[in-house]
């Protein structure tokens, strides 16, 4: 009798102590509740209140098994252009730096060079002595029709006016090709500059050019990117490649950046593996609406949704982590002034989201908030 006296004693003993002894230190919440059989533990109504305890079932919840890599952003294959020149020159003005917005079209930079002047000079001369020879070239083609001229002399004619004709073509090709008028230097029109023009809208990402810098030819002086037309190259490993198909979903993120996550939609699978990298090279497609967040070359965190399914999850602050098992609080019994819960094991799968899956059926009554105060003394 007097054991069973002492038992029911013990626990308001150990209250009082908690909140009147050790100079008024607050006991924590597994000091103020009561212990019973092996793994339960028994709350007051006024202690699961108070603490902020929530008890409640697994809840259905979308999990997805992904495949994670590395990727960067990058332009695509009309998004990005290198700026060169075809003809030295020294340049003259600069009306575009790095990170400048520019127009297909816009005249980025210019160049003087004499190569500029002799080519327009040339293809001037060559215009005029294609004139002349076309003119003797018909004349004599319409007496050798008439058996009036010998055929020889026609046929010297003929590959003379050829010969002009494929020259002048050819430097009128040129012309073109570095942005001049063909039919302005016909005219005697010579310009000492040549403009250096923008094939595509974008940004500036690379400018190496300053004023009287002479200018080699095929050289990259300036880079153009259209933020609009970036992309996602992602590498993934050839181990995870069995998983993946166009139209799957492509999450990703900048280091450091978890809290801000994009999405993607993969678009090709490459067929050749890195030697070095052990990778293979995919492109997924940015939403429009967000490519003018991001740089290029800009690299990202990456997971592709490789399948989705339902399943039922609490979460993951309720489970208690053990190093061989999981466990969760189980409500047994509830009175008026009590509440009983059991730590029982549970079996799981994967966590997503701060939810974890529950493998195990029929479990309800779970402690789902507060289980870290009756775990942390447990």
């Amino acid at each position: 009798m007097k054991k069973a006296i002492i038992f029911l004693i013990f626990p308001a003993l150990i209250f009082i102590h908690a909140c009147h002894g050790g100079g008024g230190t607050e006991a924590s919440l597994t000091e103020e509740a009561e212990a019973g059989p092996s793994g339960e533990i028994m709350l007051t109504k006024k202690q699961f209140d108070s603490a902020g305890m929530k008890v409640g079932a697994p809840v259905p919840r979308m999990f997805s098994e992904e495949v994670s890599a590395n990727g960067m952003v990058g332009s695509t294959l009309y998004g990005r252009a290198k700026i060169n020149t075809l003809i030295p020159g020294r340049v003259m003005d600069l009306n575009f730096s790095m990170g400048d917005q520019v127009e297909k079209g816009e005249v980025l930079f210019t160049l003087q060079s004499h190569e500029i002047i002799m080519l327009q000079q040339d293809y001037a001369e060559v215009v005029q002595q294609l004139k002349l020879l076309k003119s003797d070239y018909e004349r004599l083609k319409s007496l050798s029709e008439e058996k009036i001229v010998a055929q020889k002399d026609f046929l010297k004619i003929e590959s003379e006016y050829n010969t002009m004709l494929v020259r002048a073509e050819g430097l009128k090709a040129r012309l073109i090709m570095i942005n001049m008028n063909p039919a302005s230097v016909e005219k005697g029109i010579i310009l000492p500059v040549l403009s250096v023009i923008s094939p595509i809208n974008g940004v500036v990402t690379m400018q190496d050019l300053v004023l009287g810098q002479f200018v080699e030819p095929q050289l990259t002086v300036m880079e153009v990117v259209d933020t609009r037309k970036l992309q996602l190259n992602i590498m993934v490993f050839e181990s995870d490649l069995a998983g993946l198909a166009p139209g799957q979903t492509v999450k990703f993120h900048t280091p450091g950046q978890e809290n801000q996550v994009f999405e993607a939609t993969l678009s090709h699978i490459g067929k050749s593996v890195d030697l070095q990298t052990k990778t293979v090279k995919c492109i997924a497609g940015v939403k429009a609406e967000d490519r003018g967040a991001f740089v290029n070359n800009l690299f990202v965190e990456t997971s592709i949704v490789t399948c989705q399914r339902e399943a039922l999850a609490i979460p993951e602050s309720a489970l208690i982590r053990e190093p061989d098992r999981d466990f969760v609080w189980v409500m047994l019994a509830e009175t008026e002034n009590q509440i009983t819960f059991r730590k029982i094991p549970v079996q799981t799968g994967v966590t997503r989201g701060g939810y974890t899956e529950i493998l195990e059926e029929g479990l309800s009554e779970i402690l789902l908030e507060g289980a870290y105060n009756l775990s942390s003394g447990d």
